[in-house]
């Protein structure tokens, strides 16, 4: 029998929670009636686990579950399907089991009478503070249609520009973790076998031979040298990642990696002008909508930055486009542009623009990046392996020759 949690009012002044067991939701009401409670909200439970096959056949959340999410709901809502039939339509084409639940849960919220706002809260790890801050602004301004629609598309964006950073990037590492493995293989497999031939004739090996083979004898000696050298970079890396200070080095150190530091803070400002952008469209006040678009800024020092421009705009009252000229971390651009929006009244429209501008100058730098960097990779690798394949075969070369004579 389905299990049913609920909140209720038991006297003027108390409310109490419980669940029970009952045969529908109407069967529930009736048992919270009987116990002479005025029900708040009642909804069913979710289910238990059904033990290690049920966790393996559990799929995480992704990315695309809510954007598909997203998109659906905006659909049905601009075609005036009530939300609450529209959430339980979106339930039942829903794939992901996990993801289904958490649809349910949305569906059994609006129909206990709580706001689509109030109830995405309850998943962050879904539903960050831009998407809930989004909604209710829609909500307030009965254009939630809209802006679902704008939430959709910005999401949609960003997931493309992933995309194609993912797949710009698979090339290049994919070329060097061949090259790696093909030197290690030489090394570890072949030249040992060929190595013992030219032991006790006498004969001076080629310089490439007697570099390779020595640093192959070095490599052999001192491994665990490198392995743990490798470990306790990586420990180092990890434990100043988890450390506020430590993220602000490594974050201020990859803003000044030449041209990928340009290339990440192009990206960080194109996600924060287009944030900032929809929640200004959406009625957001100024401060609440500088702290909801500077979260989604991944860079800690950037971050930190706008967050002294954010005080700066409601502790001092000064212009955006002031705080951000002096937090010197924006391009000018951004700056005069903001400048230009705030003096027009039209705020919005230029931090459209301006995310539209970055969006596409790191779209160009990417592909820049990578048309550089996969030439020079595959010439890195050859040149590697080809002094490996020279070094094992000169000896056989000269030997033949020997031989010949």
């Amino acid at each position: 029998m389905p299990r049913f949690v609920y909140k209720a009012k038991a006297g003027p002044d108390e409310v109490v929670e419980g669940e029970l067991h009952a045969e529908n939701r109407e069967a529930a009401l009736a048992l919270i009636d009987a116990k002479r409670h005025v029900p708040i909200w009642v909804r069913e439970s979710e289910p238990e686990a059904g033990g290690l096959l049920d966790s393996i056949l559990k799929r995480t959340v992704r990315a695309v579950d809510v954007d598909l999410f997203t998109r659906q709901l905006a659909s049905l809502m601009r075609a005036r399907v009530p939300i609450l039939r529209a959430l339980e339509t979106i339930e039942q084409q829903t794939a992901n089991r996990r993801f289904r639940r958490v649809v349910r849960a949305l569906s059994g919220a609006v129909r206990d009478g709580r706001q689509l706002s109030e109830a995405l809260r309850v998943h962050p790890e879904l539903f960050p503070g831009v998407y809930v801050a989004m909604v209710r602004a829609g909500e307030a301004g009965g254009v939630l249609d809209e802006i679902l629609l704008r939430l959709a598309e910005s999401r949609e964006r960003e997931a493309e520009l992933s995309r194609r950073v993912q797949s710009a990037t698979a090339y290049p590492l994919f070329t060097l973790l061949v090259g790696v493995a093909t030197v290690v293989l030489m090394l570890s497999v072949f030249l040992p076998r060929i190595a013992h031939l030219f032991e006790g004739d006498g004969s001076v090996l080629p310089l490439p031979t007697r570099l390779l083979l020595g640093a192959s004898d070095v490599f052999a000696a001192n491994w665990y040298w490198g392995a743990a050298a490798l470990l306790g970079v990586i420990g180092i890396y990890l434990r100043l990642n988890s450390w506020d200070k430590g993220r602000l080095f490594l974050d201020r150190m990859r803003l000044s990696v030449p041209f990928a530091g340009g290339l990440l803070r192009r990206a960080e400002i194109a996600r924060f002008a287009r944030t900032l952008s929809l929640l200004i469209r959406a009625g957001t006040p100024i401060e609440e909508a500088l702290g909801l678009s500077g979260e989604t800024m991944r860079n800690a020092v950037l971050r930190a930055g706008l967050e002294q421009v954010r005080e700066d705009v409601v502790r001092q009252g000064s212009a955006m486009a002031a705080g951000l000229e002096r937090a010197r971390l924006f391009p000018a651009l951004v700056v005069n542009m903001v400048a230009v929006g705030e003096e027009g009244g039209r705020l919005d429209e230029c931090l459209q623009e301006i995310g539209v501008f970055y969006e596409k100058e790191c779209d160009h730098r990417l592909r820049l990046l990578m048309n550089l960097l996969e030439p020079a990779l595959i010439l890195l690798v050859g040149l590697v392996v080809g002094f490996v394949v020279l070094a094992m075969l000169l000896p056989i070369f000269e030997m033949g020759r020997a031989v010949g004579r």
